[in-house]
């Protein structure tokens, strides 16, 4: 009898299938991580390429809105989806599209004009800090060990990472407002979004959300003065292509997958972000890599690492 049973000094005795349906649910969680992390990461590549062409919020709010028009007959024509939102479901669409798409996604582009380059990857550094925070206060999630462990030393990671820049950084008043509006709107989004009990399925819900957060976007565009497009060439075509498909719509699967499951474990994901768009731009665009990148890399990966061991001391 008990030949269907092991002992696992994590868990105490348990059945292999037991073990089996654990091992395939933390497959799902960290393949779904990885895959978010390496697509959100192309991110900061399509977007520098795009900024060829146009200013940083139009940018944003094609991006957002192309979507949403590119997506939603899809989904209307489909009948396997409900496409139109209930009188109540509009609301939380509405509310998320605020949150995660016009003040995260959007101020974060905003503050780029405003902020260098090294401030940015400080207030990038602190949001899952942030986004844990506010879980264990609202979700009364308790943090781990493993968990705050791993994050202090994946923030220490970006931080090296940043060390050459922070000298000659530079940040307006502006920008700093901004880059706090991306990391407060973040984590309340991610919170707000994993509360939700939906009817309306993901990729629907998602489609709306973007979509409604690109269109409340097109003012500001106008008040922040980044509303022009300059060059109606192929790097705007291709950058807008990639953001529409695979950011906006596939990584955000992904994204509010992950928050469904565990939002401090989804936020840990956010760590690995920088450090591949380094990668990227080295590859991509000849960007240089300094040794300070490298060691904060390092740094980053076992802060993953040792934040994943959670599920070992539970």
């Amino acid at each position: 009898m008990l030949k269907n049973f092991c002992f696992s000094p994590w868990y105490g005795v348990i059945s292999f299938e037991q073990m089996k349906d654990t091992l395939i649910s933390m497959d799902k969680k960290v393949i779904a991580g990885l895959l978010f992390a390496v697509l959100w990461a192309t991110g900061s590549v399509a977007f520098k390429l795009g900024l060829h062409s146009a200013d940083p919020l139009i940018l944003a709010a094609l991006r957002f809105t192309g979507t949403g028009l590119l997506f939603g007959p899809y989904f209307m024509l489909n009948r396997n989806y409900r496409f139109w939102p209930s009188a109540k479901e509009w609301k939380p669409i509405i509310i998320y599209g605020l949150l995660n798409t016009t003040l995260t996604l959007g101020a974060f582009a905003a503050a780029q004009r405003y902020a260098s380059a090294g401030i940015s990857m400080l207030f990038i550094a602190v949001t899952p800090l942030i986004i844990a925070l506010f879980s264990a206060v609202l979700l009364k999630r308790k943090l781990q060990r493993a968990e705050i462990m791993g994050m202090l030393i994946a923030f220490s990671g970006l931080v090296l990472a940043s060390a050459l820049d922070l000298p000659k950084a530079q940040i307006k008043p502006a920008g700093i407002l901004l880059l706090l509006i991306y990391v407060v709107a973040y984590a309340f989004s991610s919170i707000y979004y994993s509360r939700l009990n939906l009817a309306l399925s993901t990729q629907v819900f998602n489609v709306w959300q973007v979509f409604a957060g690109g269109v409340a976007l097109w003012p500001f565009s106008v008040f922040f003065h980044q509303n022009h497009v300059h060059h109606p060439d192929l790097h705007l075509w291709v950058a807008l292509g990639w953001m529409i498909i695979m950011l906006s719509f596939v990584a955000n699967q992904l994204w509010l997958y992950l928050l469904k499951t565990d939002t401090v474990a989804a936020a840990s994901w956010l760590y690995l972000v920088p450090v591949l768009g380094y990668a990227y731009g080295y590859i991509l665009l000849k960007e240089q890599i300094g040794w300070y990148a490298i060691a904060g890399t390092i740094l980053v990966i076992i802060g993953l690492v040792v934040s994943k061991q959670v599920k070992r001391s539970r």
